[in-house]
């Protein structure tokens, strides 16, 4: 069990958000884990949260935020869109999900990867450039990117041997 230093501004931050925010996203905010979140509001006495569909939505999403994940939803991992936008990860899902965006769950694959895009990424790979600018070269995840390596069980010692003349 980690130790957490609480302060008083930490209790005040919590005592406002407890009503506003979710455990998960008050614990990434003040860099504890959940679990401390939850004593610390036990400790403090802060009454339970409400559940069902009493909870409050906690993100108002603009249509500038919707605009940003419906252009990089297929290139930016979760993650990724989350920082972007200043949300949780699972805010970003909830979101996704609300507006209709799949990355493949309907039985189509991630990304469809052209003869020409393969040809791409193992030109670029056999020069040793890094997976992160061979998907942002190919307008893909760099997840994509790794899933495709593993598929065609290239691997670094490969690219080594390339670039060495092998």
């Amino acid at each position: 069990m980690g130790i957490y230093k609480w302060t008083k501004e930490k209790d005040a931050y919590l005592k406002e958000a407890w009503f506003n925010m979710r455990v998960i996203d008050i614990a990434e905010k003040l860099g504890f884990s959940r679990d401390a979140i939850l004593r610390r509001a036990r400790k403090l006495e802060l009454m339970k949260k409400p559940t069902g569909k009493n909870r409050p939505q906690y993100y108002d999403w603009t249509d500038e935020q919707d605009f940003i994940l419906t252009k990089h939803y297929k290139t930016l991992s979760n993650d990724e869109m989350a920082r972007m936008l200043g949300m949780s990860v699972q805010a970003v899902m909830r979101r996704m999900r609300k507006l209709g965006l799949s990355r493949g769950n309907d039985g189509t694959p991630h990304y469809q990867w052209t003869d020409d895009r393969v040809a791409t990424l193992l030109t670029l790979f056999g020069q040793g450039v890094t997976q992160r600018k061979i998907a942002a070269q190919l307008g893909v995840s760099l997840a994509a990117v790794k899933r495709k390596i593993y598929s065609l069980e290239l691997s670094k010692t490969h690219n080594d041997n390339q670039q060495k003349g092998f």
